[in-house]
Order: structure tokens, then C-alpha cells, then sequence
């Protein structure tokens, strides 16, 4: 037998599923049940009339998953059964998630004397299961309960999604399948990622891309995918996906980056993104399914002339406000109020015509129902100070974050999330612990602070599951979603005294360049003396553990930018001496692109431009390698050669030579895989094969030795290709 539990469901999907399934179980035809919209439903939940009696047939559906038989009973005593001396109906029938034993349909039965004709009118969590099994079809329309069968659950919560955080459990899983509202955009999203079999979810913060790509990562490891999931880099797709016929789905949620700050890795994800594309469709039963904000995608991949080609705009789902309309919107309210913690009059409040109205009406997101319905963040207020609070929230949604930062925590958990945001969007807790000491101790020293006994760990704790959250076996905090971090942004980039407090008390060389110090050539901030001086002094106080070489490089572009004296210059080619391994050049495309604007700025300085070219060969070898580019490439190492008079023949270029190998192979697969598509003529192969002849010639004569094979295009039929593709053209041309 089905051993379906329903927690799954909310109220109204259970209504409904009762509904069908008596329907499904009914012997007599001309006995059809039907349920109503949503409102005060008087007792009843689906009705059968006749022109004899209006309310022949009264069913009632409770679910109770939380409360159980005796919270069930006490409403049926205390608020049903006057409802249904009121109706006087011929039957009534009674349905519940809540697992009944025979003492309790009895007890029922006796309630509700003389409406509830038989036991057999009285349906428990059992007799629900027994009907699903006889009636199976019906299944198909109710993918929420699919989520509740053990041994699908176990198969989720076993996942890699389980690790994303400690939030993950069964309950918070049963609860965003309650609240979740199935839309047409769902639909279109199953049926190209089916189709496709990888998918961009794109759209503006808080529209619900994340609860989509979840809701459909579900749905493949019921049916035994296993789950990868994404952390921090693309290239982790590649390294993880599997060159075989294994089920697996591949999930990155924000694969660009939460915030515009982090578009040059976007960038830097161009022919990361474009290689497990096209690794992906050639796989069987691989899937991937990506998330990110609309004008990253828009501004840093779907230009990019290599993803044009792959037409990635025909796989892409966006997901935008405007495809909720009113009754979506009003079904997402109600769930999250149904499902809600708050007080009952707080809820009667939300229910109010004129309160809903306004809700669907103004800056509806998700994101926004979620926070105003979010029993910590009202926590104890009463009906008037909510009505304040949900109409300044969502008036103006940046008091989403405002109100509880300002008045719901403490100054040291201030302090933490402000510590926090100098790191980007997350940080390992060591050195968030290591940088919040510092900021108490700049306090305390500069402002009086009175400084609290584990100040860091009582913050920690009363922050989690609020404001962050832990991930990674609590190695790492992140802020608890990307609103909270475009909130602080936002709102310290109004605050002048806080910045240059952070700025003082930095403790890491991250702290300095995530968010305060840019290391673009492009912008320029004003540095406190205070900090200028701690550089100059003690710069090697800056540097995390693990990440010695890419702190000295990213200091050594801090202080020549921001200390324009000869003392600056002075630290700087000392910092560059003890640089031993410029690797992190190719590891962080951000890092490779500032630090070609870098070379740019020190042409005219000898003293510093002397030591770099001590050590160019090296650092040319990690430049180039950070270029997936091959066109870019070839620029750059053109562009090097020239700027320091460099031969290549008499240098040891191994690295580079087998960058360049890497790309031409991949670039010639990517050609053949564009010419399958397009190719119409032999002469299309013929030009193609004359341009990446001509790209081997320009590489080799910068003294490089490639011997790049193009023996991939004789394994391929052209003229069969030609008349293929050029058949499909005319067939769409009729069309």
C-alpha cells in the first residue's frame, strides 16, 4: 500500500485530493463533488447538491499533520459540529491526513450523529492511501505528494542539497512544497529542461528562481538522478560531470555571482559555461540546471559570440513579476499565511480583502510574502505595529532588511554582518572570527566599547537561520540570501562614518578588495591614513592562511594604486620579491584582468617594471593561462611579446604551449559542432579549416611549437551534413 503521509500538501491541495479521489471512488456516476475557491467555508469543503436538498452531500477536510488526533478533535468539538447542525445536510464526510485508529473513527462517528451515515464516511490517513493506490492516475496531478513517500524523501534529504546548509531538514523540505504555488513558467521549465537538458533560470532578485530550479532538481532525484551541486565554481561542472550513462543532475543557483560586483566573473564563466553545454547534450540522462539575475546573463553572457552560436537564448527560462498573475499571486499569500506561525489575529489581518489587495497589488516578490510572514521577524508584535510594519515593508522594500537590522538585533551582530560584507557574501569563520575581534577591538579602542565575553559566538548564534547561515560542516557563513546583501550594500553605502570604520579595521587583503578598495584601474576611493600606514608598516598582517601568494599580489595593486609615495613603491617591490607562485593569475579571472590593468599602470615606472620582468616568463604563463579565449589569448601573449621585447624560442614556454594545445582542441570541436549545425556547403568546412590553419600560423609564429591535428574533419561525412542541413533549411523555409 501507498504510504504517503501528506505533510507535503497544504490545505487546499489536500481538499482537492480528497475531492478526486471520492470522485475516482464513487459508484454512482450521477454523484459528482466539487470544491470552492478559497474564503470562510462554513463547513464545507466539497458539496454535492440536488434540486431536492442544496446540501445532500457535505464533506470536511482537516489536515492536522502538526497537531495530530487530539488538536483535530478539539476543533471538530469546539468549531465544526455547530457548522454542521447549521447545514442539516442528508450525509457528511469527513477526511484527514491524521492517522486514525478504529477508536477514533468511532469517536467521530458519535460526533457527528446523525450526519456521518457509516464509518466508511470517515476517511483517515490509511483509507487516503488505499483510495491513491486503487485510483493511481490521479497521482499524476498531485506532483507534491510524490515528495512524501519515505522513500523519495530520504533520496532528497540524502542529497548533496542537504549540505547547502543546516536549514535543509524535513521539515523546512515539507514546507516549501506547501507553500509552493505551481505556475505555467514550471511547466515550460520541466519541459525544456526535458527537452534541452540544461536550463537558465534567470530574473530579478527575489522572484523565486531558486524555489524553480529546486522544485525541478526534486523531481529528478525522485526519479534517481544523483544531484551535484554547485558551490562556487563553474568549472566544478566539468570536473564533476560524468562521461558515462548515469542519471545526474547538475545544480548551480547565482552561477554568476549575487551581486554587479562580481561581473567579471561572469566573464571568466563564458567558456566554462559554453564547454559543459556542450558536454551536456552529447551525454545521456545529464541534466543541468543553472540560476542567475537577469542582467548578469543579459550584460555578461548571452552577448558573448560563442554562446550565440550554442542559441542559448532558446534553453533559457525567465522567470519574471509579470507572469504571476492575481490568482497566483493570491495562492502563494495563502500559503505562506496557512503555513505560518503567527498569531491568529495577525493572520485574520493578511486574510482582510482590502490587506491581500494591497499586498498583490504593490512590489509583490516571493521573497517579500515570505519576509512579512516570517514568525521571526514579526516576532511579537500586535496587529497595529504589523499593519506599520507590512505597509512601510513592502512600500518600500529595502525596509524588508532595514527594519529588523535597525531594531531586531543587537550592536555586536551589526558588527558581524557588517564584518561579514567586507568579505563579499560569505567567509570562511575562522577569519570572519579573526576580522569581527578586530572591529570590536578598533571599537573599543577608538569609540569605548564595552567588549563582551564570546562576543563572536553569541552573535554567531543569535544571527543563524535569521540573517546567516552555516555551510560546509560550519566552516563557512553566508548571508541567509542576496536581498540581505544588496540591503547592506545599499544601505552602509549611505553611511560614510561606518566605511571608513570597516576600512580601518580590516584584518584580511579580501576585506580590502571584495568590497572597499577596488583593484580596478576604473574607480578609485579614498584610503584612510590609518590604513595606509598599517600597509606600509605591516602589510604582511593582511595575509590569510592558505592564500599567501594571491594576498601578496592583490596588496601589491592596493598599495600602488592607493599609496602614491616612494615609501609605496618601495613596499610594493618588496611584496613582489617574496611572490613565489603566481598560479592565482589563472584561478580567478578577476584577479588575471586586474592585474593586466596592473601592467598597464606600471609601463612608465622602471624600478617596479624591472622587477616584474625579472619574473615575466612566469607571470605570462599564468596570464595566458587564465584566458579560455583562444582569440583573446593569442591577443595577449601578441600584445606581451612586443611590450617586453620577449623571443619565446628561447624561453621555456611549456605552459603556454599547452594552454594553446587545449584550446585549439576545443576550439576545433566547437567548430565541427557549429558546422553539423550550419554547414549547407563544402566550402563552409573548406573556409573553416583554412581559419584555424591561419590561427596555428599566427601562434606559431610568435615562436610557439603547436602541431594541432585536424584529422576530427575527415571523420566527418560533410556532403552528407551539407544536404542534411540544407534540406531543413528548405523545409523551414516552406514552413
Amino acid at each position: 500500500m501507498a504510504e504517503y503521509d501528506f505533510s507535503t500538501l497544504n490545505s487546499s491541495d489536500l481538499e482537492e485530493l480528497v475531492c478526486d479521489l471520492l470522485n475516482a471512488q464513487s459508484e454512482d456516476r450521477a454523484i459528482k463533488y466539487r470544491t470552492f475557491k478559497d474564503g470562510k467555508d462554513k463547513g464545507i469543503d466539497f458539496l454535492y447538491s440536488t434540486r431536492e436538498h442544496e446540501y445532500e452531500h457535505v464533506g470536511q477536510v482537516k489536515h492536522f499533520y502538526r497537531t495530530g488526533y487530539k488538536g483535530l478533535l478539539t476543533v471538530l468539538r469546539n468549531e465544526e459540529l455547530a457548522k454542521v447542525q447549521v447545514l442539516n445536510p442528508n450525509k457528511y464526510i469527513f477526511a484527514t491526513s491524521v492517522d486514525l485508529s478504529v477508536s477514533n473513527v468511532q469517536e467521530i462517528a458519535n460526533l457527528f450523529n446523525p450526519y456521518i451515515k457509516g464509518l466508511n464516511d470517515i476517511y483517515g490517513k490509511k483509507d487516503l492511501n488505499r483510495l491513491l493506490e486503487l485510483h493511481d492516475k490521479i497521482l499524476t496531478n498531485y506532483y507534491k505528494l510524490w515528495f512524501s513517500d519515505a522513500t523519495v524523501l530520504s533520496k532528497i534529504l540524502n542529497s548533496d542539497l542537504e549540505f547547502r546548509s543546516s536549514l535543509f531538514t524535513d521539515s523546512e523540505f515539507k514546507r516549501r512544497l506547501r507553500i509552493y504555488v505551481q505556475t505555467r513558467i514550471f511547466r515550460e521549465a520541466r519541459k525544456s529542461l526535458k527537452k534541452n537538458k540544461f536550463i537558465i533560470i534567470t530574473g530579478q532578485p527575489g522572484v523565486g528562481k531558486t524555489t524553480l530550479a529546486e522544485m525541478l532538481v526534486y523531481e529528478y532525484i525522485k526519479d534517481d538522478y544523483k544531484l551535484s551541486y554547485i558551490i562556487d565554481d563553474i568549472k566544478d561542472a566539468l570536473r564533476l560531470l560524468t562521461n558515462d550513462n548515469s542519471k545526474q543532475i547538475i545544480y548551480f543557483d547565482d552561477f554568476l555571482g549575487s551581486n554587479e560586483v562580481e561581473i567579471n566573473r561572469a566573464k571568466g564563466s563564458e567558456t566554462s559555461l559554453r564547454k559543459i553545454l556542450r558536454a551536456i547534450t552529447s551525454l545521456e540522462n545529464k541534466v543541468l540546471v543553472f540560476t542567475t539575475r537577469s542582467f548578469l546573463l543579459n550584460s555578461a553572457i548571452v552577448e558573448s559570440e560563442n554562446l550565440n552560436r550554442f542559441n542559448i537564448k532558446a534553453h533559457e527560462s525567465i522567470l519574471q513579476l509579470n507572469e504571476y498573475n492575481e490568482n497566483i499571486k493570491k495562492e502563494i499569500l495563502k500559503n505562506h499565511i496557512e503555513d505560518s506561525e503567527l498569531k491568529d489575529e495577525i493572520k485574520d489581518f493578511l486574510r482582510l480583502n482590502k490587506t491581500e489587495s494591497f499586498i498583490i497589488s504593490h512590489n509583490f516578490s516571493p521573497r517579500i510574502v515570505e519576509f512579512i510572514t516570517n514568525k521571526d521577524i514579526v516576532k511579537d508584535m500586535g496587529v497595529v505595529e504589523y499593519k506599520d510594519f507590512l505597509y512601510s515593508s513592502i512600500n518600500s522594500p529595502i525596509n524588508i532588511w532595514e527594519h529588523a537590522y535597525n531594531y531586531q538585533i543587537k550592536e555586536d551582530d551589526r558588527l558581524l554582518l557588517n564584518t561579514l560584507l567586507s568579505f563579499g557574501d560569505s567567509a570562511n569563520i575562522k577569519e570572519l572570527k579573526n576580522a569581527f575581534q578586530s572591529r570590536i577591538d578598533f571599537e573599543v579602542q577608538t569609540n569605548n566599547k564595552h567588549k563582551e565575553i564570546s562576543a563572536f559566538n553569541k552573535a554567531l548564534k543569535r544571527l543563524n537561520e535569521g540573517f546567516i547561515i552555516l555551510k560546509n560542516n560550519d566552516t563557512e557563513v553566508h548571508f541567509i540570501n542576496p536581498s540581505l546583501t544588496d540591503f547592506l550594500i545599499a544601505y552602509i553605502k549611505t553611511d560614510s562614518d561606518e566605511i571608513m570604520r570597516i576600512a580601518k579595521s580590516v584584518r584580511y587583503t579580501s576585506q580590502l578588495t571584495k568590497r572597499l578598495f577596488s583593484l580596478s584601474s576604473s574607480e578609485k576611493e579614498e584610503m584612510p591614513i590609518v590604513l595606509k600606514e598599517r600597509l606600509l608598516q605591516n602589510y604582511y598582517s593582511f595575509i590569510s592562511d592558505g592564500n599567501r601568494n594571491s594576498d601578496l599580489i592583490q596588496l601589491a595593486m592596493v598599495v600602488y594604486k592607493y599609496i602614491k609615495t616612494q615609501e609605496g613603491e618601495t613596499v610594493v617591490r618588496q611584496i613582489i620579491s617574496e611572490i613565489d607562485d603566481w598560479s592565482s593569475l589563472h584561478e580567478d579571472y578577476s584577479l588575471n584582468i586586474y592585474f593586466r590593468e596592473f601592467l598597464e599602470t606600471i609601463k612608465e615606472n622602471n624600478t617596479i617594471n624591472m622587477m616584474v620582468d625579472e619574473r615575466f616568463i612566469v607571470i605570462l604563463s599564468d596570464l595566458i593561462k587564465g584566458e579560455d579565449d583562444i582569440s583573446e589569448a593569442i591577443d595577449l601573449l601578441e600584445d606581451y611579446i612586443q611590450n617586453y621585447n620577449l623571443n619565446l624560442r628561447f624561453l621555456d614556454t611549456k605552459l603556454i604551449v599547452e594552454h594553446f594545445d587545449e584550446l585549439l582542441s576545443d576550439y576545433i570541436d566547437q567548430k565541427i559542432d557549429d558546422l553539423k549545425e550550419s554547414a549547407t556547403s563544402l566550402g563552409d568546412e573548406y573556409y573553416k579549416r583554412k581559419e584555424i590553419l591561419a590561427l596555428i600560423t599566427r601562434i606559431n609564429k610568435l615562436g610557439l611549437n603547436i602541431n594541432q591535428s585536424l584529422e576530427e574533419f575527415d571523420k566527418v561525412d560533410w556532403y552528407e551534413v551539407t544536404v542534411e542541413n540544407e534540406f531543413k533549411r528548405q523545409m523551414e523555409k516552406d514552413d
